[in-house]
This record gives structure tokens, C-alpha cells and sequence, in this order.
């Protein structure tokens, strides 16, 4: 499988997933190119996570676009093999960490690191028929800095998960591409943790 990096210093390039690697669903290229555009203005110099990464698709595309750093989680080994040599390969290991891990228990490691300043973009693409997944999304916006965005991508069908947050320190806005719906949960300023 192969997906093209869209924009910036790395664009056109291609990411390779080894067939060992390729039982996913991969973000589709105009959902990754209309969340980032979305983001624009906040990628130079952001910190970000790519979370249930699959190839680092999405991830690999901001720091593309210039985000300072990602971290990569993703529970399975070969997945997460792939996005190492990949991000090795385009020159940007120094930029790039990949933790081998399922989310909940990214989320518990970070619940014991107080005071890492928190992500300025977390993308969020869970397998979309796993509601216990959709549902640690409340939990993940604890992950953010004060204005940073979870980009959560869901089935059209699903259920929304930015509705809990807002007014509550969170502005949510979602988008639909076809069958799928994208919520861009922002975390708003002067915000504490949560």
C-alpha cells in the first residue's frame, strides 16, 4: 500500500506499509488534505500526536507542513515498525517518537507526566465500529494545550463525541466527507488541564 504525502517539504513523497502492516483502514487522502488545511494556521512549530496511527499518514503530513514534533501510538508492533523506517527514511526521525501502545494505556502514561505543556493537534482515527474507543475521546482532550484541536475521525453514522464537550471549555465543529464525519474539538484558551 502506498499513500502520498500531500504538501510541504516532504510533499509528493510516498509512504510505504509493508503488507506485514496493512490490516487497516487508512485515512483517505481528501480527508487528510481538507483536516489539514483546517489546521494550517496552528501546524508550524505544533507539537501533535497521531493516535490508532496505522501508517503515520496523517502525522508524517504535519510535520511535512512544519509541526515541531509528533508522537505516533499505535498498538500494533509492524505498524508501528513501519512508521519508525518511514519517518527514518524521510529524514525526520529526530521530529518523530513511536509508541507502541494502545491508546488507553498512552493515556494512563500521560496522566503520570503533569506539566508536559500538552499537544497543540491531536489526530484521533479509532477503527470506527469500537464505541469503547469513540468513547475515551473526553479523556483525550485532557491531552491538549490550552487552544489545541482533537481531530476526531468517525462513520458519519457514529456517534458524536464533541457534543459532551461543548460549552464546556470546548468549541466543536464537525465536518462530513461522505460516509465519514471529522469533529475538530478546540480545547479554548485559558483553559487548565483537564
Amino acid at each position: 500500500m502506498k499513500l502520498r504525502i500531500i504538501a510541504g517539504v516532504l510533499g509528493r513523497r510516498m509512504i510505504t506499509v509493508e503488507r506485514s502492516a496493512q490490516e487497516f483502514r487508512p485515512t483517505q487522502e481528501r480527508i487528510r488534505q481538507a483536516a489539514a488545511e483546517t489546521l494550517k494556521p496552528r501546524i508550524p512549530g505544533a507539537r501533535a500526536a497521531d493516535l490508532c496511527a496505522g501508517s503515520g499518514a496523517f502525522g508524517i503530513e504535519l510535520v511535512s507542513r512544519g509541526a515541531a514534533s509528533v508522537d505516533f501510538v499505535e498498538d500494533n508492533p509492524a505498524r508501528a515498525r513501519s512508521i519508525l523506517k518511514q519517518c527514518e527514511a524521510f529524514g525526520i526521525g529526530r521530529q518523530c517518537s513511536v509508541v507502541t501502545r494502545d491508546v488507553r494505556g498512552f493515556l494512563d502514561a500521560c496522566a503520570g507526566r503533569a506539566g508536559n505543556g500538552g499537544y497543540d493537534i491531536v489526530f484521533y482515527d479509532p477503527p470506527y465500529n469500537e464505541p469503547a474507543l469513540a468513547a475515551l475521546v473526553p479523556a483525550l482532550c485532557g491531552l491538549l494545550a490550552p487552544g489545541g484541536v482533537l481531530v476526531y475521525e468517525r462513520a458519519k453514522s457514529g456517534t458524536p463525541q464533541g457534543e459532551l464537550l461543548g460549552g464546556s471549555g470546548y468549541d466543536v465543529e464537525t465536518r462530513t466527507y461522505g460516509d465519514t464525519a471529522v469533529e475538530f474539538i478546540k480545547k479554548k484558551q485559558g483553559t487548565g488541564s483537564e
